[in-house]
């Protein structure tokens, strides 16, 4: 355990403050004001220069991903920017030409990688979207799909496979015993990952993955002016347009009448992935394992605190799922 991993929340993102400010010399930008924005996964602080413009910093505190996926990220954010169907950050490049960077932060004992996007107006929209932005969000990740299902990245660059339980280049779940998570929970997650596995087996065979976001939900989501813009690339990879619409469901939970809502949306674009109802939900269900796999890894001091709520609602999910065929998101 590092010694950053151990701070509490404040004390991390007051360092990471002094690393941005540090990071920053590297484009040549000074700064008249600084305040972190975000700090979970990744870590987003706002700043403004001295020439007054606004931009947003993107701090990779825990992604694993290796330079040639940050290449291919900025690399689709220029395509989605330059073609104009979809509204999203764009990367500023350091004074060497390059559209991310990469700096020691002695505190972790190694190096995150860094983007700079010019900032985006608006407020994200979080737990209560109207139907106007369900619809819209489900337009977008349906344009989303046509675009990722033919673009490619260029040079080295390339995008991580996701098309797996667990979507990360390093699982850490089923790696080594985990004395925080029952027998009777541990035996679920297994049974899950087992039932998902042969299922992404049977979506191979059907077809090739594509690129996806494999992230959309209303915290990734700024509105302004009737407008949407979507943010945080950084899970975007090599999936299915299925696995897409999973991962947004999952979010909704509760309120079936929001999920039709989007996923109309979705159909005034194109048609929904091919699927029987029980893949959907068990790739609903599977979501669990992904967001379990990163609070088990974590060096973000609020998250990390959350895991024992996590594993106990989880439980509950999980028994449902197993008992009924529908996940919901049980407290």
């Amino acid at each position: 355990m590092s010694e950053y991993s151990e701070m509490t929340q404040e004390e991390q993102i007051a360092l990471l403050e002094e690393f941005a400010t540090d990071v920053l010399a590297q484009y040549g930008i000074s700064i008249s004001k600084i305040e972190c924005v975000n700090h979970a996964f990744n870590s987003t602080f706002k700043f403004t220069s001295s020439e007054n413009k606004t931009y947003a910093l993107r701090i990779n505190t825990n992604s694993k991903k290796w330079p040639e996926h940050i290449w291919a990220e900025v690399q689709l954010l220029n395509a989605l920017s330059e073609q104009g169907l979809v509204r999203a950050p764009v990367p500023i490049p350091n004074l060497q030409g390059e559209l991310f960077s990469n700096h020691y932060f002695f505190y972790e004992g190694g190096n995150l990688n860094v983007i700079v996007y010019e900032w985006i107006e608006g407020e994200v929209v979080d737990d209560h979207p109207t139907d106007e932005q369900l619809f819209e969000l489900g337009k977008t990740m349906a344009q989303l799909q046509q675009f990722g299902a033919t673009w490619r990245p260029s040079g080295y660059a390339n995008f991580l496979a996701i098309d797996n339980p667990l979507m990360v280049r390093c699982p850490v779940l089923f790696t080594n015993p985990i004395p925080e998570i029952s027998p009777e929970l541990y035996q679920m997650l297994e049974e899950l990952k087992t039932r998902t596995e042969k299922l992404f087996e049977s979506l191979r065979e059907r077809s090739e993955p594509q690129l996806i976001h494999a992230d959309l939900h209303f915290g990734n989501v700024i509105w302004h002016e009737g407008k949407m813009s979507i943010l945080d690339f950084d899970d975007a990879g090599r999936g299915f347009p299925l696995q897409d619409l999973a991962i947004a469901l999952y979010y909704l939970r509760g309120d079936k009448e929001r999920e039709k809502v989007l996923m109309s949306g979705f159909l005034s674009v194109a048609p929904l992935p091919e699927h029987e109802p029980w893949e959907l939900e068990l790739l609903i269900a599977s979501r669990s394992l992904t967001l379990l796999n990163y609070l088990l890894e974590t060096s973000t001091a609020e998250d990390a605190a959350y895991l024992p709520t996590y594993l106990a609602n989880t439980e509950k999910r999980l028994r449902h799922f197993f008992e009924t065929g529908e996940f919901l998101l049980l407290k």
